[in-house]
C-alpha cells in the first residue's frame, strides 16, 4: 500500500542524491536552465534505485541515511508569524 510517508521517504533520498550529485558534477556538466547540473536521466536513475536497490545501497554514508528530518512538507512548522 503507497502512503504519503514513503513519499516523503522518496522525497528525502532524491533531495540527499541530488545535493550530493550537484557537488560531484559540477565540474563535468554545464547547468541546465534551472541552474542544476543533473538532468532528468538522473531523476529517473535515482527513482529506480530507490525502489529496485534501497535507500541503503546508494553509497550515502550510514550517518547520513539515518539522519531525520525535522519536518516533511505537510507538516507544520509551528505558530504562524
Amino acid at each position: 500500500m503507497i502512503n504519503k510517508y514513503n513519499f516523503n521517504l522518496l522525497g528525502e533520498y532524491l533531495f540527499k542524491r541530488i545535493c550530493r550529485d550537484q557537488e560531484a558534477l559540477q565540474r563535468e556538466r554545464p547547468r541546465n536552465n534551472y541552474g542544476l547540473f543533473i538532468n532528468s536521466k538522473d531523476l529517473q536513475k535515482y527513482v529506480w534505485d530507490y525502489y529496485n536497490i534501497g535507500i541503503d545501497e546508494d553509497g550515502l554514508p550510514e550517518a547520513e541515511i539515518n539522519k531525520p528530518f525535522n519536518n516533511y512538507w505537510d507538516e507544520s512548522d509551528g505558530e504562524p508569524q
